[in-house]
């Protein structure tokens, strides 16, 4: 076992990435790395002010440090490892990692890159020859959450090997067990989970699909369900003007069968996501999408496009429905999809219910990864 076990994220929110890395710890800690184990953030006054997650790790013996973003970390001694949790480090940061392992500072080095652009977090053209030879030489392994993305990777560095892999992010569920409530012949429940943002998630596209499908065979309609939505995770407060929008164009399409919950706890958002028959996921990008991993534990189908995560997550007609490729445009598939879904004859409640069953259990797939096997075992060359 190395002296120090160093993990950096660049911040501690209770949000993707930093929660990776939080699981990644505590499996660590639990194979015994526990004493030897580091965790530094760069999320400055950030994590200072939003600090559940460090006060959590370090109340169980977990040694965290929150850094400024100009601020370098320290120099490890031989035989320590550090992983990068995400391309959203200081760049400098990074350099100095890469630094180090070339100089024999370090035993190992390890990157999971969670996030889909590479060329945007580091835009620099020398990078993609930067991590070519790192990879070629075994002084650098990257992991990258999806088949997609190490695609979109692989393109990216021009490279491929065994040191470029997929690491499926672990899905944990809370224990404590949620009530659902069965589909209906009455009633299709969709349900989307993600904070607005800029509009990358696809709400205002649910929104159109909806409309357009409702155009066609309005609420009501003799012989189908009716739709409910539900946008779960919201922003609120005075700046978050497009969850306002979204949420004014909602109710204006379907009243009081359209309803929001703002950004809480994980376990308020499973609550709600539990009460749905059909989990929406229609991002313009995704590397994994966990909230459609943590719908299909509880039993639901997804609706789902062809973003990071699908390969993986979609079996269409057994664990839910292709969307088709991510995009903002609406095509007559997509809305035919939604009128079938409606239509009890054509998609009968039972055929739902199978179909959950399904996902739930394909999902027993991501509930059982083990990272110990990537960050305890041998370098891949």
């Amino acid at each position: 076992m190395s002296k120090t076990f160093w993990l950096y994220s660049h911040n501690l929110t209770n949000t993707g990435a930093p929660l990776v890395l939080a699981a990644i710890a505590r499996e660590l800690a639990a194979e015994g790395w526990r004493q030897h184990l580091r965790l530094l953030s760069w999320g400055g006054l950030h994590d200072r002010r939003h600090s559940q997650l460090q006060h959590e790790l370090a109340a169980e013996g977990i040694a965290v440090d929150v850094f400024d973003a100009e601020q370098m970390p320290p120099k490890p001694q031989p035989g320590d490892r550090v992983l990068l949790n995400s391309l959203a480090l200081p760049e400098a940061v990074v350099q100095q990692a890469l630094a180090w392992k070339a100089q024999g500072c370090l035993d190992r080095l390890d990157w999971y890159a969670h996030e889909g652009d590479p060329w945007v977090w580091l835009p620099d053209p020398a990078w993609p020859e930067r991590l070519r030879q790192g990879l070629d030489q075994g002084m650098l392994q990257i992991r990258v959450p999806s088949r997609r993305t190490r695609e979109i990777y692989a393109t990216w560095l021009d490279w491929s090997g065994p040191a470029l892999a997929v690491q499926w992010p672990r899905l944990l569920l809370p224990e404590q067990q949620l009530s659902h409530c069965p589909p209906s012949d009455d009633l299709l429940r969709l349900q989307l989970t993600g904070m607005a943002g800029c509009g990358q998630k696809g709400h205002l596209w649910v929104l159109r699909w909806i409309e357009a499908a409702l155009a066609e065979q309005p609420q009501g309609t003799s012989g189908l369900r009716d739709l409910q939505l539900v946008f779960i995770g919201l922003e609120s407060g005075p700046y978050a003007a497009f969850t306002r929008e979204l949420c004014r164009r909602g109710k204006a399409l379907l009243g009081e069968k359209f309803s929001w919950h703002a950004h809480g706890s994980r376990e308020q958002a499973l609550a709600a996501m539990a009460q749905a028959d059909l989990a929406v996921s229609c991002s313009l990008s995704e590397t994994f999408s966990l909230v459609a991993a943590e719908a299909m534990a509880l039993g639901k189908p997804l609706l789902r496009n062809r973003t990071g995560g699908w390969h993986e997550q979609l079996r269409p007609g057994i664990t839910g429905f292709d969307l088709g490729e991510p995009g903002p445009e609406l095509c007559h598939q997509q809305v035919e999809l939604l009128q079938r879904l409606r239509d009890p004859e054509r998609t009968p409640t039972a055929e739902l219910l199978a179909m959950g069953s399904r996902a739930q259990k394909q999902a027993q797939d991501f509930e059982q990864v083990k990272y110990r096997s990537w960050l305890c075992g041998e370098m891949a060359l």
